[in-house]
């Protein structure tokens, strides 16, 4: 694989400690300067770049400087979105008053979290379970209203929660001091309450930094291990070349229906495609920027004709079912509503030679080694540190007819108090058919100088959307949140894939 992105500095993937006793209480930023890290410091598949916009920041706890650092994603100013003159230009929010709410659980004892519609005569709708001192998250509005109950007792409130604009965190917490709670707690409980105030009073800090909220966990969080591409200003190109070139000509069932191993497709299996490829050696894909906030790409022409008609032929012998959408973490929390109508089924990469080739050329396309995004050899455990299980999840292949829609979400999840939080990372798209009325991936909450109307996305046979839904310094990105819009006339099909940082959690 061969990347032209003219300029890009490598930066370090930085670990924060979490062994200070005292709670955080002030950040000043420090001098930038260059860092290096080894691979036996931080294990990862492939280039890992510097992003430009990642600032030191030096934390101080109780007003003493302490030997912490902290990297936050702070972006430059707006105008260099259009590369036009510092200051000239001011970011503009649409019309969509939509967010993320997350309700951290500072409790020993689990939870459930409801949402209370306004017609107080209907029944609360369940969101999640919320573990002991965990957190579970769902898109929301402002005035939104949730509740917190006990287990399997939504009339037994704990407390409530009115959401307001700008305010994505909400806290349960029947102790109200760390003083008050370790009268309560055991030493190991403790620990973990300390755990979630700190990352609270980490907000704090971070909000004033950066001007947007941590929704991840300080201390057990860290930047991304994956690169990511810039998006320096809008319809900023990028071209990769990769070895992955299209399958164009029909191939065999006896050959591009064969399943294939969990280690990927053979040196013979890949001969065997070799006739039904294009002539060139190398594919070149082109790669435009969208959105700068979130960072969204298109590139058109990411599946040949042929690879679209495979992927749709192998849903033909499946049974599709009704789309499930996962209402939060930390616990069992699972919904079937409106939210989502679609209907969907998933292909594993082992499914066929020719799905192989669509994720070793979307593996090129993230700067991934594509054996991450498989089960891996011994020689090749190095490339994922703490599991050899693929960070990749199989394709989604979803259907939506007239009137069937996504409302927006986002793909990234509230983990559990493991050390790395594991999460989506990224969302590659790939749209198999065009033509109908309506049906727009959308981005309701894209930044831009021009306009107050959200961003919609055409299908087109072939395209591929790529997006992030983790910002350069690990913390989850508000404004990955997206919606397939309803389909006014006509069917739309297309695929999906999801990558992990730092790897796949073992539920999925």
């Amino acid at each position: 694989m061969k990347v032209i992105v003219g300029s890009l500095k490598y930066w370090v993937l930085v670990s924060w400690l979490l062994s200070a006793p005292a709670i955080l209480a002030s950040v000043t930023v420090v001098n930038d300067e260059e860092q290096t890290c080894t691979w036996e410091e931080r294990a990862t598949c492939g280039n890992v770049y510097r992003d430009p916009h990642l600032k030191p920041l030096q934390v101080t706890l109780n007003g003493d400087k302490v030997d912490e650092t902290f990297y936050a994603y702070v972006p430059p100013d707006f105008s260099t979105y259009y590369n036009a003159s510092q200051g000239s230009m001011k970011p503009i929010e649409t019309s969509f008053s939509g967010m993320f709410g997350k309700f951290i659980n500072l409790s020993n004892k689990r939870v459930q979290i409801y949402w209370q519609p306004r017609n107080k005569k209907l029944a609360p709708t369940y969101i999640s379970d919320i573990a002991p001192f965990g957190a579970a998250g769902t898109a929301t509005y402002p005035q939104h209203a949730f509740v917190v109950t006990e287990p399997n007792k939504p009339t037994k409130i704990l407390d409530s929660f009115s959401i307001k604009s700008s305010h994505s965190l909400y806290t349960y917490d029947p102790y109200g001091t760390v003083e008050q709670a370790a009268k309560v707690l055991t030493p190991e409980e403790l620990d973990l309450y300390k755990l979630q105030y700190r990352n609270l009073e980490f907000n704090k800090l971070y909000k004033r930094a950066t001007g947007r909220e941590w929704l991840a966990l300080y201390g057990r969080k860290y930047a991304p291990r994956y690169p990511m591409w810039p998006a320096d200003f809008f319809n900023q190109t990028f071209t990769v070349t990769t070895k992955e070139t299209y399958i164009e000509r029909p191939v065999p069932d006896d050959i591009g229906k064969k399943k294939i191993g969990a280690y990927g497709t053979s040196l013979a299996e890949r001969e065997q495609l070799e006739p039904y490829r294009s002539t060139q050696d190398m594919l070149t894909l082109n790669m435009t920027v969208l959105s700068v906030a979130p960072r969204a790409y298109e590139i058109r022409n990411f599946l040949s004709d042929e690879e679209v008609h495979h992927i749709l032929e192998l849903a033909t012998g499946m049974k599709l079912s009704r789309s499930t959408t996962k209402a939060g973490t930390m616990g069992t929390g699972r919904t079937d509503d409106s939210t989502r109508t679609s209907l969907n089924s998933w292909i594993g990469r082992e499914r066929s030679p020719i799905v192989d080739v669509v994720f070793r050329r979307a593996a090129d396309l993230l700067q991934i080694d594509e054996a991450c995004f498989r089960y891996r050899r011994d020689d090749e455990k190095q490339l994922v540190e703490g599991s050899m299980a693929p960070i990749s999840e199989r394709l989604q292949l979803v259907h939506y007819d007239v009137g069937q829609q996504y409302t927006p979400h986002h793909d990234f999840s509230v983990p559990d108090l493991k050390d790395g939080q594991t999460s989506r990372f990224a969302t590659i798209l790939f749209y198999l058919n065009e033509g109908m009325e309506g049906g727009e991936t959308s981005f309701p909450r894209w930044l831009n100088a021009k306009t107050n109307k959200i961003l919609k996305v055409k299908p087109e046979v072939g395209k591929a959307i790529l997006f992030y839904n983790q910002l350069p310094d690990g913390n989850y990105d508000e404004r990955s949140q997206h919606a397939a819009l309803p389909v006014v006339k006509g069917e739309k099909w297309l695929t999906n894939l999801w990558v992990w940082d730092p790897y796949m959690s073992a539920d999925i």
